[in-house]
């Protein structure tokens, strides 16, 4: 796992303040989402992929069960282009596209955003990703990295020019936790990684192995 603690500084530098860098955890979550304060994130290597139809900013319709049966899949969430930690990953994800296309895998981005707003992140920090807008949060309870942000914690990201009742497509104060998923040919999960703390990103490098061990099976 790679820590991006660097990124304080791009925070404040961008309106956030200290204290988004902090894990925010409900008390207690609504049916399908997790609660942060007890619930580990992400679906485990083994677990079937959820096989579930997206659109991106183009509306474009993206199928992720079609996209299994080509390959190994690289599906991974992030809460939206007005992270900071999330656009350095997009960036760094982006540089490496190329090298995933070549070993045969499809990489696939979601999110909580708009279309819209995931087409402009896109344009602005990741132009070789496949971004899509996970409309009404289905796709992150299916992977099991979603949760509700508590109302006070609401206020603070309001009060820092972060509403997500305008920017999530589902107008709702829900949000993914950061997490990688591979999925091989069969459907089946076979590399996880997911986190609370949305300040650690899994390391590229690392799920290049596992993309190449899928594509070996």
């Amino acid at each position: 796992m790679k820590r991006f603690a660097a990124l304080a500084t791009m925070s404040l530098a961008l309106g956030l303040p200290a204290s988004l860098m902090a894990s925010d955890a409900p008390s207690g979550a609504p049916a399908g989402l997790l609660d942060p304060s007890k619930d580990k994130p992400g679906l485990a290597v083994g677990d079937a992929a959820p096989r579930l139809t997206l659109k991106d900013g183009s509306g474009n319709t993206v199928a992720l069960g079609d996209l299994y049966a080509k390959g190994p899949v690289v599906v991974t969430f992030y809460r939206g282009g007005w992270c900071p930690f999330c656009t350095k990953a997009l960036k760094d994800w982006n540089g490496k596209a190329p090298e995933f296309e070549k070993a045969g895998a499809t990489l696939v981005f979601i999110t909580a955003e708009t279309a819209e707003s995931a087409k402009e992140t896109g344009e602005k920090n990741a132009a070789n990703l496949r971004i899509v807008s996970d409309a009404d949060g289905s796709a992150a309870k299916a992977f099991r990295v979603a949760f509700a942000m508590p109302p006070g914690d609401q206020e603070k990201y309001k009060g820092y020019g972060v509403d997500l009742s305008r920017k999530n497509a589902s107008g709702r104060w829900e949000l993914p936790a950061p997490g990688t998923f591979v999925v091989d040919k069969s459907g089946v999960v076979t590399f996880a990684s997911a986190d609370w703390d949305y300040k650690k990103r899994v390391d590229p490098a690392e799920v290049m192995e596992a993309v190449k061990k899928a594509a070996a099976r």
